[in-house]
């Protein structure tokens, strides 16, 4: 899920259990993820109608250039996997 806040930062959400939320927003250098509760996550964020496959495109090759924290290099490769595998099966 890719989300904005009111700052316009932009972020995808790498896990969510109901509980506490993992996102990793779009700034400049290296990225790291970022957990918050699920009510402050709630509260501070909300969904955009921007594609998960154009988001994760721009993330991962801002990683190829900046780096990130493992925990955000794990997280968004595997939302890329999955998304690879759901678009695989609808052909």
């Amino acid at each position: 899920m890719v989300v904005t806040n009111l700052q316009r930062s932009t972020a995808i959400v790498i896990r969510n259990d109901g509980h506490k939320v993992t996102l990793v927003p779009m700034k400049s250098g290296k990225l790291s993820a970022r957990t918050v509760s699920f009510s402050e996550f709630r509260d501070e964020w909300c969904e955009t109608g921007y594609g998960l496959s154009l988001a994760l495109t721009t993330f991962l090759s801002h990683i190829m250039k900046w780096g990130a924290s493992l925990e955000a290099q794990k997280g968004l490769a595997r939302l890329a996997a999955r998304d690879r595998f759901v678009v695989a099966s609808l052909f």
